[in-house]
């Protein structure tokens, strides 16, 4: 019998423990098994989930560890926890001119508690604990973002963090002086602040900026569908009036630049499918292929926190030298931290950007990124997707 070289995939979504299998909001550990959560007090949620997955802080060779740094109890991933709480409710109370402070210091002690809660002993964690990981490039004037830069050092929070969440971490991002990064680039690569971007930097008679992501149809999630290979596919609708009225198709200067693992379905002009499916166990058990799998196509998304489901694709393959395929949980807390450091130390330079024509994408920035942060962050955190009612 000829082997089969056309695959054909299931209309209606896989059914993984009765409910349709689709993509997470984590990266590294998403619960395809969990129930959508639904709060609008996240920082209490994660403290019940936390208190509901007790773990014990506990050093590798106390011996040496304990005299060195002090009762174990202390770096109890619940304590870090609390202290983002406290600085994210104190940051609500702030002018804008003095935001980035406390956000920072609130992004800062949630992702040290992701760490103490992720990694097994303390030593795998304390000495980055005792510094950022970041650091600015002072030889710039930094009257603009493009020339406010921002870097990361071998050790740190910020460098086990981006360790954690992505395995080539050290390669995406080089360490050290000659790898600092404008915030203007790091702007350009998060989805919540794009339209900002676009607005603040094009201009009626200047080159237009090319769009770095693609809306996934409202309300929907990219979902796996069954081939008839048995492998799942990961299929989604792209919302194409991102394209003009009525358009015919993408067109392929979008499906030139966005990553090889995704095709057009032969099916719908504006359906786009994963290009290698991935096998399953049973339909109530998930392979390590199909998870190994996952992780990749999550890195293609990045999706804005909302009480809809605002999912878009990635162009990571687009020919643009400002295009930084990393975390956007790494772009915020670098960028914050840069914020933050101007606050600090320059108040009259916050005063001139806010006076900008970058006024904008600045505010818009120091405005939705925190509540982005922790919304990505939680996810990380429990594997669930949780989701905001939109209910002031």
């Amino acid at each position: 019998m000829p082997k089969r070289t056309n695959i054909e995939i299931d209309n209606i979504p896989y059914q993984y423990k009765n409910r349709k299998l689709q993509m997470g909001k984590s990266y590294t550990s998403p619960d395809f098994g969990s129930h959508t959560v639904l709060t609008d007090d996240i920082f209490t949620y994660i403290d019940f989930y936390f208190s509901g997955h007790k773990k014990a802080m506990k050093y590798r060779n106390a011996t040496v560890s304990k005299p060195k740094y002090g009762d174990e109890r202390k770096y109890h991933y619940s304590f870090y926890w609390k202290q983002a709480m406290s600085f994210y409710c104190a940051a609500k109370t702030l002018p804008i001119e003095s935001v980035p402070l406390l956000s920072y210091y609130s992004i800062l002690n949630a992702v040290k508690a992701f760490l103490a809660f992720k990694c097994e002993y303390i030593e795998d964690f304390v000495e980055d604990f005792s510094r950022h990981g970041l650091f600015e490039n002072t030889n710039i004037s930094g009257n603009d973002l493009s020339s406010i830069y921002v870097g990361h050092q071998n050790k740190g929070v910020f460098v086990l963090f981006g360790r954690m969440l992505e395995q080539n971490f050290d390669t995406i991002w080089v360490s050290g002086k000659l790898n600092t990064i404008p915030l203007k680039k790091l702007f350009y690569n998060l989805a919540f602040i794009h339209r900002a971007f676009i607005t603040t930097y094009n201009t009626p008679r200047g080159a237009k900026i090319p769009e770095l992501f693609i809306p996934v149809k409202t309300s929907q999630s990219p979902c796996y569908f069954k081939g008839n290979d048995s492998n799942l596919y990961l299929k989604f609708e792209i919302d194409s009036s991102l394209f003009g009225v009525a358009p015919l198709t993408v067109p392929t200067a979008y499906i030139n630049s966005i990553s090889s693992k995704f095709k057009v379905s032969n099916e719908n002009k504006f359906i786009l499918q994963s290009v290698n499916g991935a096998k399953r166990n049973t339909q109530d058990s998930l392979s390590a292929d199909f998870k190994n799998g996952n992780d990749e196509l999550r890195r293609e998304f990045q999706y804005i926190r909302s009480s809809k489901r605002l999912w878009y694709l990635k162009r990571t393959a687009l020919s643009n030298p400002d295009v930084m395929n990393i975390n956007s949980m790494l772009i915020i807390m670098a960028a914050m931290h840069r914020i933050s450091e101007i606050v600090r130390y320059k108040p009259e330079q916050m005063a001139h950007l806010l006076n900008s024509k970058e006024n904008w994408l600045l505010h818009e920035f120091l405005t939705l990124s925190l509540d982005q942060f922790i919304d990505e962050l939680a996810a990380e955190i429990t594997g669930q997707d949780i989701m905001c009612t939109g209910i002031k």
